[in-house]
């Protein structure tokens, strides 16, 4: 995509999140909904949360695209003092509510998130973990994004992101056409059946219209995000990287087959800045 199109999708991915209810984004959120993936995630907060407690009492995290909280929320309740940022002020006012027992160790910032890095780094901010979930995928430049936030976490500071999809052709046909078959099959019961073809084909050809129905998802056109390239990109800036693959989908039915066979389409990573 040009610079062009990058710019009027990630404005109608903006404005499409500013006009959804937290139910209907939670609808199109397998990792909320699917208790399997709730509970892989849940583990893998678990895990950076009590690293970052070796070298501090009080973990600071950044959540990057942080929606309604899901994983604000958890990270709060653990104890850790977070600061929010998401560019829809209508997921800003949903995570406040959400997270209110627990406002003041919380921070938030209706912003873009590579503006906000750059105002922490002017700030002279660090954070012990820096989480980006389900977020990867929505940005056209997601390598220059964790090379970004990479320059405001603390020394053996952590890197969290889940429920990316995997490159496409790294999957094995099987795989990859189930994925098409299971999503395709959920988005049929949910209505809008044309709106949504006639929105594909227009991303197809690299075209988006300024208008809240199309939220673009990039890895539709780029065919996945490069797992492979963020774990070289990691050991570059001095971190120890590990990539966590699973499998995820919409629909519930799907969810436990894509399960039972031991598939995987997305993965997360965990990566930890070394000591020297």
């Amino acid at each position: 995509m040009d610079n062009r199109a990058d710019e009027v999708a990630a404005l109608a991915n903006a404005a499409m999140y500013d006009s959804t209810t937290v139910n209907k984004y939670i609808d199109m959120a397998p990792h909320i909904r699917h208790p399997s993936l709730r509970n892989l995630y849940a583990e893998l907060v678990v895990k950076v949360f009590d690293g970052a407690c070796e070298n501090c009492d009080v973990p600071r995290i950044l959540d990057l695209g942080a929606g309604e909280g899901s994983a604000t929320l958890p990270l709060l309740k653990l104890g850790a003092r977070v600061t929010a940022v998401d560019i829809s002020q209508s997921m800003i006012d949903a995570l406040v509510a959400k997270c209110a027992d627990h406002k003041e160790r919380l921070e938030t910032h209706c912003q873009d998130v590579l503006e906000a890095i750059e105002s922490f780094k002017d700030d002279s901010c660090c954070f012990d973990i820096v989480i980006a979930s389900s977020f990867l995928h929505h940005i056209p430049d997601y390598l220059e994004l964790i090379e970004r936030a990479c320059t405001i976490i603390s020394p053996r500071g952590q890197f969290l992101s889940f429920q990316d999809p995997l490159r496409y052709d790294s999957l094995g046909r099987f795989t990859m056409a189930f994925t098409r078959f299971a999503h395709d099959s959920w988005r049929l019961l949910q209505g809008d059946v044309i709106g949504g073809i006639k929105r594909r084909m227009r991303r197809s050809r690299g075209v988006f219209l300024d208008i809240p129905e199309d939220n673009t998802e990039y890895h539709f056109l780029r065919g996945g995000v490069d797992q492979d390239a963020i774990m070289e990109l990691f050991k570059e800036l001095g971190f120890d990287c590990d990539i966590i693959c699973y499998f995820s989908t919409d629909g519930a039915a799907w969810q436990h087959l894509g399960n039972f066979f031991g598939m995987e389409n997305n993965f997360a990573v965990v990566a930890r800045k070394r000591s020297y």
